[in-house]
């Protein structure tokens, strides 16, 4: 990898575990899922309707707007429960 960068305090990161590496890994999956379930859940409530499939008879509006939330909400949980277990060791990717 890169050089290692000094964090904004000036500490050297560490690097991560192996048990933290497996974790970060089993929580983001687990993140993703659990909140695609409840995005599922928010879209029925708000909308009164399923969600689109792919090739269900729906607007193209709709289904971009359904991948949109799901996958941002998604992509985010994963991400923020990956950091929070596993220490950043290096500088912006």
């Amino acid at each position: 990898m890169g050089r290692e960068l000094p964090q904004p305090d000036g500490s050297i990161p560490e690097e991560p575990t192996g048990t933290q590496m497996v974790l970060a890994a089993v929580g983001g999956v687990l993140a993703a899922k659990l909140s695609t379930r409840v995005v599922t859940y928010v879209w029925r409530t708000a909308t009164g309707e399923d969600v689109p499939k792919v090739h269900q008879q729906a607007s193209r509006v709709k289904k971009l707007m359904w991948l949109a939330v799901a996958g941002v909400v998604s992509g985010s949980a994963r991400q923020v429960v990956r950091d929070w277990i596993k220490p950043v060791t290096m500088g912006p990717a």
